[in-house]
């Protein structure tokens, strides 16, 4: 049977957004979706799925790592896996276009949120899990992980947290420091979902944010004992640097990113 937007599976998505399924099967998926003018959707990546977007009319803005792609009608985009990214309408009239996914996205889609106060709650479990496993909650951790807005995001920091399937499963944070610098801290990734490649994705987002902002370096702290943490700093360019006192007890090394 020929499959049109008359006959197919209809939803709605997003911010008034409407999408058809057109095909659906285990190895392939064919959506034809519709964003009114300045509808956006909420950036996030497929662990395992590829997707070619192919715009039939409007006018497509990509955001790809902190990259803005624009992509006209009648031309397509690809979209490897583990590659954040959102698609937003900032043109004038309805944007149309087909989404190609390969394998189907069920179950795959892990989005990057930014922290509002309903993720509290989330972000402190998720921190609370590691810490208490390897060391202990310190003073500070307290503080900041009981009020992100107030101990992070108010004093010029950020903190996002990652959701699949509607469960947060992961959190990160830019602490800004009184001399300026940034510290990449209060990350945490549930361990029912790692191996997702989620850790270097929010490490990844973490260097597209600092380098918009133009920060020039980003530091961290850690313990060596957590040696998979530590081979996935030094996989991503951070190296070890002279590590003060009185920061975090556990903490017995330092490291640096220079952009």
């Amino acid at each position: 049977m020929k499959k049109s937007t008359a006959n197919s599976e209809h939803y709605k998505w997003g911010e008034n957004c409407d999408g058809w399924q057109l095909l659906k099967s285990d190895t392939l998926s064919v959506i034809s979706e519709k964003m009114p003018s300045g509808a956006s959707e909420i950036l996030h990546y497929h662990a395992k799925s590829q997707q070619v977007f192919y715009v039939l009319s409007g006018e497509a803005t990509f955001e790809i790592e902190g990259e803005i792609v624009v992509v006209p009608a009648n031309e397509s985009l690809h979209i490897p896996k583990k590659v954040w990214h959102k698609i937003k309408n900032e043109s004038e009239e309805d944007l149309t276009f087909l989404v190609i996914s390969e394998p189907d996205t069920k179950g795959d889609r892990i989005e990057l949120l930014e922290f509002s106060d309903e993720h509290q709650t989330h972000v402190k479990n998720l921190n609370y899990e590691w810490l208490e496993k390897y060391f202990k909650v310190e003073a500070g951790d307290e503080r900041s992980l009981a009020d992100p807005r107030g101990q992070i995001i108010e004093k010029g920091g950020f903190v996002w947290v990652v959701r699949i399937d509607g469960q947060i499963v992961a959190t990160v944070s830019l602490l800004k420091k009184l001399n300026g610098d940034f510290e990449l801290g209060k990350m945490a990734v549930s361990e029912d979902f790692q191996g997702f490649g989620i850790g270097q994705m929010l490490i990844k987002h973490s260097f597209t944010k600092a380098k918009e902002l133009g920060i020039s370096k980003l530091f961290l702290y850690s313990n060596i004992i957590l040696s998979p943490a530590i081979h996935l700093y030094r996989k991503f360019g951070f190296v070890e640097t002279e590590l003060e006192s009185g920061l975090y007890d556990r903490a017995n090394i330092k490291m640096v990113k220079n952009f």
